[in-house]
C-alpha cells in the first residue's frame, strides 16, 4: 500500500514539485561538473579522434601483456578466495537469526557496512602507500572489498532461510555448528556459490583498474602506454581486456544460472558442465603459478601499515572547506554520470531485449555494445577521457556515464524481457506502432524496476566518482593523491572521513528512496 500511495502521490499533487527538484539538482550537477551540450559534443568528437589514433592495435608486446593479464586474473582470484574465507563466518555473525549475541551481531553488521562503503580503488591506494607498488596491494584491497560485499550477501541469504529445518534440529537436541551445517548450509549453498561467482567476475574487472594506482596487473601497463602516448599499444591492451572480461562474464553467468536453478552436473549436461569445471581448475592452476601473494612480505609490511595509520591521527581538518567543495563536485559528477547513463541505456536496453528487438543484427549489436561498455572499468574509461578531453570532472562524467550505461542497458533489457506479454499483444492488436507499444504496454510494467536500477546506479556512481580524481578526472580523488605524495597523512585522513561520511549518507538516502518510490 505504501508503494502505491507513493506512486499516486508522485503522479498527483506532488509530481510538479518532485520534477522541479530533480531538474534543479540535475542542473546544479551539470554546472559543477562542467557539463553542457557543447562540451559533451566536443568531448565525444575528441574521444572519437583518439579512438582513430588507436587503430590498428599494436600487439608487438603480446607476451608481456598476456603475462600481466594472467597476473590480473590471479589478483582477482586470490582476492576473491581470501575474501570468501573471511566472509563466511562474518556473514553468519551479521545475520540476526544466527548471531545469538546482539553486541557481536551489531559489530559484525557495522564492520560489513564500513568495508562495503569504501571503494576498492581507495583500498588499493591505501595499500600501495603502505606496501609499495605491486600486486600485493591489489590482493589486499580486493580482499577487504570482497568481505564488505559478500558479508552483506551472505547475511541476507542466511536471514531469508526457512526456519522449519532449524527448529526441527533444535527440537532433536542439535545446537550451534551442527544446526548451521545440517539445516542452514544446504539452503544457502546455491546462493553462496552464485555470489562467489559474481564476485570473482567483479574482482577480475576491478583488478584491471587497480593497476592504474600501481597495484599490479594490466592496469599498470595500460596507464604507462596511455601516459606515453603509445595509443596503438594501449588499444591492444584494451582488446585483450575486453576478450578476458567477456569470456569470464559469459562463463560466470552460465554457472550462476545453472547452480541457482539446481541443474548443474545433472544428466544430459554433465559433459559441458564438467568441461567448465576443468577450465576453472586450469584458471586455479594459472592463479597459483602467477600467485601475486607473498604472505611473508605481507607480514613484513604489517608494521608499515600500523605506522601509516598512526601518522593519520589526529585528522587535520584545517582545509575542510576545500574538501567539502571537492566532495560536492564529486557528487555532481556521480549525478551527471548517472543521467548520461540513463539516456544511453534506455535505447540500448530496448534494442537488446529479445521480445522487442526482432532484428537479430540490431539485437546482437545492442547486446555487444552493452557488454563492451560494462567490460571496460570506469577508471580505465576515465584514463582515456582525460587524454581525450583534458583534466577535470567532465572526463569523470563521461567515464561513469559510459561504463554504467552498460550495466543499466543489461538491467533494462532483462526487465523488458520479463514483462507480461498480454498487454503488449493487446496494444499490438489495435495497430499500434513500435514506440506506441513501448510507451503504452512495456514502460508502465518496467518503470518500478527501472527506478530501482537507477537509484542503485546513482548510489554506485557517487561512490566511484570519489576515485575518478586518481587519474585526473576531477573531484576529491586528485587532492587525495596530491596529499599522499606529499606525505600529509593527517590531511589525507580528513579527506577519507569526508568521503566515508558522504558515502554512508548516500547509501542511507538511496535505501530510503528505494523503499518510498519503488
Amino acid at each position: 500500500m505504501r508503494c502505491r500511495a507513493s506512486w499516486q502521490y508522485l503522479n498527483g499533487t506532488g509530481r510538479l514539485w518532485w520534477w522541479s527538484l530533480f531538474l534543479v539538482i540535475l542542473g546544479f550537477s551539470f554546472r559543477i561538473s562542467q557539463v553542457d551540450v557543447k562540451s559533451l559534443i566536443g568531448g565525444l568528437y575528441q574521444s572519437w579522434a583518439l579512438g582513430r589514433e588507436m587503430l590498428p592495435p599494436d600487439f608487438s608486446r603480446w607476451k608481456q601483456v598476456l603475462t600481466l593479464a594472467a597476473e590480473t586474473v590471479a589478483m582477482g582470484f586470490w582476492g576473491t578466495i581470501l575474501g570468501i574465507l573471511i566472509s563466511v563466518p562474518l556473514g553468519f555473525l551479521a545475520a540476526r537469526n544466527t548471531a545469538k549475541n546482539y553486541l557481536i551481531y551489531q559489530l559484525a553488521k557495522t564492520l560489513v557496512t564500513l568495508l562495503r562503503s569504501i571503494p576498492d580503488v581507495i583500498y588499493a591506494f591505501f595499500f600501495v602507500t603502505a606496501f609499495g607498488l605491486g600486486p600485493q596491494a591489489g590482493v589486499a584491497a580486493l580482499t577487504l572489498a570482497t568481505v564488505g560485499l559478500l558479508g552483506k550477501f551472505y547475511a541476507e541469504a542466511v536471514e531469508s532461510i526457512d526456519e522449519k529445518p532449524v527448529e526441527a534440529l533444535a527440537a532433536a537436541g542439535s545446537r550451534g555448528l551442527s544446526v548451521i551445517r545440517h539445516a542452514i548450509v544446504p539452503q544457502v549453498l546455491p546462493l553462496f556459490m552464485g555470489y562467489n561467482l559474481y564476485l570473482l567476475d567483479h574482482n577480475i574487472r576491478v583488478a584491471l583498474a587497480l593497476g592504474v594506482v600501481g597495484a599490479g596487473g594490466l592496469g599498470v601497463e595500460l596507464f604507462t602506454q596511455m601516459r606515453g602516448f603509445h595509443y596503438q599499444k594501449a588499444a591492444a591492451i584494451l582488446v585483450i581486456i575486453l576478450v578476458i572480461i567477456t569470456a569470464i562474464d559469459r562463463v560466470s553467468a552460465y554457472l550462476r544460472n545453472r547452480i541457482i536453478k539446481g541443474g548443474f552436473l545433472h544428466p544430459g549436461n554433465r559433459l559441458p558442465d564438467a568441461a567448465l569445471l576443468a577450465a576453472i581448475g586450469v584458471l586455479t592452476l594459472i592463479s597459483i603459478y602467477f600467485m601475486p601473494v607473498d604472505f611473508k612480505e605481507m607480514a613484513a609490511g604489517a608494521p608499515r601499515i600500523w605506522e601509516f595509520l598512526k601518522g593519520m591521527f589526529p585528522p587535520d581538518f584545517s582545509r575542510i572547506s576545500v574538501y567539502l567543495k571537492l566532495m560536492l563536485e564529486t557528487v555532481g559528477m556521480g549525478i551527471s554520470g548517472t543521467f548520461l547513463a540513463m539516456a544511453l541505456a534506455i535505447p540500448l536496453g530496448v534494442l537488446a531485449a529479445r521480445n522487442v528487438s526482432h532484428n537479430p543484427v540490431i539485437y546482437n549489436l545492442a547486446k555487444e555494445i552493452t557488454n563492451f561498455l560494462r567490460a571496460i572499468p570506469d577508471l580505465v574509461f576515465a584514463l582515456i577521457f582525460v587524454v581525450a578531453v583534458g583534466l577535470g570532472p567532465f572526463a569523470g562524467v563521461l567515464a561513469l556515464g559510459l561504463n554504467t550505461a552498460g550495466f543499466l542497458g543489461k538491467f533494462y533489457a532483462e526487465a523488458i524481457e520479463n514483462v507480461d506479454p498480454k498487454p503488449v499483444e493487446a496494444v499490438e492488436a489495435t495497430g499500434a506502432r513500435f514506440l506506441q507499444r513501448i510507451g503504452h504496454a512495456i514502460f508502465p510494467q518496467v518503470l518500478p524496476l527501472f527506478n530501482s536500477y537507477n537509484l542503485y546506479i546513482l548510489d554506485r556512481n557517487i561512490r566511484y566518482s570519489t576515485i575518478m580524481g586518481l587519474v585526473g578526472a576531477g573531484g576529491i580523488g586528485f587532492e587525495l593523491v596530491m596529499t599522499s605524495r606529499m606525505f600529509e597523512y593527517r590531511q589525507m585522513a580528513a579527506m577519507l572521513l569526508v568521503i566515508l561520511t558522504t558515502i554512508l549518507l548516500v547509501d542511507w538516502l538511496s535505501a530510503y528512496l528505494r523503499k518510498r518510490v519503488v
